[in-house]
């Protein structure tokens, strides 16, 4: 009977000392992958957090180019990531483009209120993408897709639709951002299949980095 119990409790501890590895391993992987965006866009230093942008804003309900020689912007934004987004002095009051935002710039990876877990691959733009769900500091979950190779933001999925990111600038104080959105609605949001007609697109013509909310707008 001795023996048993001493068997017994070997199988279990030998059972239960890969669990707890793999358990550690995927926290250590998810760190790292998120170590790994960051770095890709200059550091947390160089994430955007106040900035205002112009941008030519398409809202199709088919893929449409902007065409040369007419890419005026046709609107102007402030934004805080994280805390709201203005259209000259007025304060949207949509929750829903204050969470984009805050993902986009990904600062919402850092926050902590948010929960990260890792999420199965997808394709976006016929290029592999890893994901990363946010849960916690968002009433919803978010769901961020980087490239492979690049570690840049290559997607967003977030509540009813896709937003796909492309273009790469960089500002004069070295902030690397995607200048061209494209976005689409899902026609089955849990196989992750999109409808195949654009819903918008943007182009942000211009980005510049504030140091502090103007004082018009708090």
């Amino acid at each position: 009977m001795r023996n048993t119990i001493g068997i017994f409790t070997l199988v279990v501890a030998v059972l239960a000392q890969p669990l707890c590895a793999h358990a550690d391993e995927a926290g250590a992987s998810v760190d790292e992958s998120v170590s790994q965006v960051v770095k890709a866009v200059g550091g947390k230093e160089k994430l955007l957090d106040v900035f205002r942008f112009s941008e030519r804003l398409l809202i199709t309900s088919t893929p449409t180019p902007v065409v040369p020689g007419e890419t005026n912007a046709n609107r102007t934004s402030v934004v805080r990531s994280g805390g709201g987004w203005w259209l000259g002095p007025n304060k949207r009051n949509k929750d829903k483009v204050r969470v984009l935002c805050w993902a986009w710039s990904l600062r919402i990876l850092l926050d902590d209120k948010s929960k990260i877990e890792a999420i199965p691959d997808i394709v976006v733009d016929k290029k592999p993408a890893f994901g990363l769900r946010v849960t916690g500091s968002v009433k919803e979950p978010i769901d961020l897709f980087f490239d492979k190779e690049s570690k840049r933001l290559k997607a967003i999925d977030y509540t009813d639709s896709r937003h796909v990111f492309t273009n790469w600038k960089e500002t004069q104080e070295g902030h690397l951002y995607p200048a061209h959105v494209a976005g689409f609605r899902f026609a089955d949001r849990r196989l992750r299949t999109l409808q195949e007609k654009q819903w918008y697109q943007t182009d942000i013509l211009e980005l510049v980095p504030l140091k502090k909310l103007p004082s018009e707008l708090k």
